[in-house]
């Protein structure tokens, strides 16, 4: 049952770990999940949505294990030019920066190289246990793209009582300039779980603006956390539009630390009276 949903410590061995630092890493990260579960009203940070109630009435049982399921067909936007990422259930499938200047781009398979961060939200901590997929996207100095990247979030028809743990990573350097479109298309009928982590770096005059949006009403209850480091001059835009996941808390933080660093959020929602979604920034 859910209300005491474990995880295996088994289920790290199945994660190719670089090494035994990075795996105590994982278990400690584990052990605190197991120990306080889903967090609900008496998180500071949780104390207008209980997720461990929403949990226990949507789900019976949760799979944390990653689903290898591959998207035949893509339909791709055409109405605009545009670069693109593909992610399958948080998993980089493919790429292609034809617009662009490929040595000024670097993307991959992300790989966490940071075992020393402490958090009390059981959610990061159940990322950093389990999490082995996701992008890293790192953008050269002195470097601005001539068209947008849209980032194709495609969740598969097989998804159902999975739990998703991804981590990506956005490395912009000095003086370069990057626009993204995140684009939410969801094929599961059922419910899922979607938690994200999610790490932004702004070089100095660096400049990222980025869109999220969704295609289609989902049954999907997602949560990310997304941390952002500003330095001098930088200046970072989001708009978020999403058109009504069954659940969807995003949790913001924001490090202007050099100078004259911007930050600018806008949101809207289209939702029905039992979507719930959630907005939090630091």
């Amino acid at each position: 049952m859910t209300n005491s949903f474990q995880v295996n410590s088994k289920e790290i061995n199945n994660i190719k770990t670089t090494s035994k630092k990075e795996k105590d890493f994982r278990i400690k990260n584990l052990n605190f999940f197991n120990k306080n579960g889903f967090p609900n009203k008496r998180y500071e940070d949780w104390k207008f949505s209980d997720l461990r109630e929403i949990i226990y009435k949507n789900f019976k049982k949760l799979n944390t294990k990653n689903t290898t399921a591959k998207v035949k067909k893509i339909n791709f936007i055409k109405e605009f030019d545009h670069n693109y990422i593909v992610i399958t259930n948080g998993k980089l499938n493919s790429s292609n920066f034809k617009f662009e200047d490929k040595n000024k781009i670097k993307i991959k398979i992300f790989q966490n190289k940071n075992f020393s961060e402490n958090n009390n939200n059981p959610l990061i901590c159940l990322n950093h246990a389990l999490s082995n997929r996701g992008y890293h996207l790192e953008i050269k100095d002195n470097y601005k793209f001539k068209k947008t990247v849209i980032i194709y979030n495609l969740f598969t028809k097989d998804l159902k009582n999975s739990m998703l743990n991804s981590r990506n990573e956005i490395k912009i350097g000095k003086n370069s300039e990057l626009h993204t479109i995140d684009f939410i298309v969801n094929e599961s009928k059922h419910k899922f779980i979607n938690n994200v982590y999610e790490n932004v770096t702004l070089s100095n005059n660096a400049v990222y603006k980025n869109i999220c949006i969704q295609k289609d009403k989902s049954q999907g209850y997602f949560h990310k956390f997304s941390k952002n480091k500003l330095s001098s001059k930088s200046k970072y835009s989001t708009f978020i539009f999403p058109s009504g996941l069954k659940f969807n808390k995003l949790d913001l933080e924001f490090n202007l630390e050099g100078k004259h660093s911007e930050c600018h959020l806008q949101s809207a929602s289209f939702l029905n009276k039992d979507d719930i979604k959630k907005l939090k920034l630091e």
